[in-house]
């Protein structure tokens, strides 16, 4: 888990800004590095690669953050109504980024498309160029989760008795969530599960109400952090 200002110092980093946008968009953005494969039972992994654009704990019915345009809350990510208070842990993957999804935990994903609420897809590249260009995130431009493709995904892991879900946003330009399984796959901790096209989200949403409890590890210091897809660990499970 690195800062936004030591992650844009990386050599690598460094050299994929540098590139033109044609050439990210059509070799660097599709690249699937190989990882090998983490195992924590005491922790969730990234899901994604990307920055965290938010971590908190909240009502289903409390806004998350303040978008314009409409309630952005658990409910509103979900499409459903529950009542759980959970802690949601939102992360924005760029073009630099690998756009690889992994599973944070061992368990059963099932996936379904969820309806838009809008009409017309939004772009997401504003908040992009915001974490870039700018160093910081705004949160006005992120009414995308009220228009474009998304797909729910639930993991239920009956070692810990629980189930979370992972809530994937695809950007207007190409909207497509690809997975790579069935409706109802048994996946391993960091495996690939999936992958989504261009400027993208994806948000991990655990209930609060099970045995076990959860503790955010992004540092709450109002900093930008990045995180990398089955490696960093995001949540401890206590």
């Amino acid at each position: 888990m690195d800062k936004l200002s030591d992650f844009l110092t990386h050599p690598e980093v460094k050299e994929q800004l540098a590139k033109p946008t044609s050439e990210l968009l059509t070799m660097d953005f599709n690249r699937d590095p190989f990882r090998a494969i983490y195992y924590s039972k005491d922790h969730m992994l990234s899901p994604a690669d990307g920055f965290v654009i938010y971590s908190k704990e909240v009502n289903p019915k409390e806004d998350i953050i303040e978008v314009k345009g409409g309630d952005y809350t658990v409910n509103t990510l979900l499409r459903e109504e529950i009542k759980e208070r959970c802690l949601v842990i939102g992360i924005f993957m760029t073009c630099i980024d690998p756009h690889i999804n992994r599973i944070p935990t061992n368990g059963y994903l099932t996936h379904e498309k969820l309806p838009c609420l809008k009409v017309t897809n939004l772009s997401m590249r504003p908040v992009e160029r915001a974490i870039l260009d700018q160093m910081k995130l705004d949160y006005n431009v992120m009414r995308y989760a009220f228009y474009n493709e998304a797909y729910k995904n639930k993991v239920v892991c009956p070692w810990l008795d629980q189930f979370y879900w992972i809530v994937q946003i695809a950007d207007f330009e190409v909207d497509v969530i690809a997975h790579f399984g069935g409706r109802n796959n048994y996946y391993t901790q960091a495996e690939r599960f999936s992958v989504i096209k261009f400027g993208s989200q994806c948000d991990v949403i655990i209930p609060l109400e099970g045995k076990k409890k959860f503790k955010s590890l992004i540092p709450d210091t109002g900093e930008i952090f990045h995180v990398q897809a089955g490696i960093d660990k995001i949540v401890e499970i206590i």
